[in-house]
């Protein structure tokens, strides 16, 4: 199937986006058990499906309306392509101007770290050994010998990221919450760079109220729970944004 014979199916309305309700949707569409679709559901993003022939969209679609899913076949080719993203480290002159999307993602990211320690007995197991020595005359070593080992750390730390996105021409800004000047807000300026990021965030869609939101930044302007988002990588926010925008394109 060539490039302008595949079709796809998108979900037609993101303010209505519940990935447990398109995991059962498409449960009963495709007759399968629920736990089946779930994972398809979450990594979807609002894009069920890209590389369907004509018949196979229209079916999926239709099956989805009667489910209660309000969805869409269309060309695979006219879901939008991305720039690539611009990182940005402060406020830019113009930043609203021609704004068509906000994108926040809140991303849980895990490092591992390699430590050489020395292992062996403690002072007292030390002491231990000794006194037994004294007392029996029996060389017996308590704790073990000593030994240099590797140990591995995970480490887990909840990262920010903003992606802002312009129409005519099409464009992409992006703001890594962790390495970005909150000059900008003064005063209101806060020690720590979740809140810093969220006072960012409202003041960008309070300026430009003609630019959708992403599930992300509604979760953050709303001040509902982070873990409520289900970004697993910058991945899932691009394939939202590319899902948002074919919408706001149509």
């Amino acid at each position: 199937m060539s490039d302008d014979e595949r079709f796809a199916v998108i979900l037609t309305r993101p303010d209505r986006y519940d990935p447990m309700a398109v995991a059962k949707a498409l449960a009963w569409v495709r007759k399968t058990p629920l736990q089946d679709q779930v994972s398809a559901a979450k990594k979807g993003w609002g894009i069920l499906a890209e590389h369907l022939s004509a018949e196979e969209a229209r079916s999926l679609a239709d099956g989805l309306g009667r489910a209660g899913l309000e969805s869409a076949s269309l060309p695979a080719a006219s879901l939008v392509a991305l720039p690539e993203a611009k990182p940005i480290l402060s406020v830019e002159p113009g930043m609203i101007d021609r704004l068509a999307l906000i994108c926040a993602a809140a991303i849980t990211v895990t490092s591992t770290t390699t430590k050489t320690v020395q292992e062996g007995p403690s002072p007292a197991q030390k002491l231990l050994s000794t006194g037994i020595f004294l007392t029996t005359g029996l060389p017996i070593k308590i704790g073990g010998k000593e030994q240099t080992v590797e140990k591995k750390q995970q480490h887990s730390d909840l990262v920010f990221y903003l992606d802002l996105i312009y129409k005519d021409p099409l464009r992409r800004l992006r703001v890594d919450a962790q390495d970005f000047d909150y000059a900008c807000l003064k005063e209101r300026r806060l020690y720590h760079v979740m809140g810093n990021f969220k006072l960012l965030l409202g003041d960008l869609a309070q300026a430009a109220p003609q630019a959708w939101r992403s599930l992300g930044a509604r979760i953050l302007l709303e001040g509902r729970p982070v873990h409520e988002m289900g970004y697993e990588s910058l991945s899932d926010m691009e394939r939202e944004a590319r899902w948002l925008l074919t919408l706001k394109t149509r």
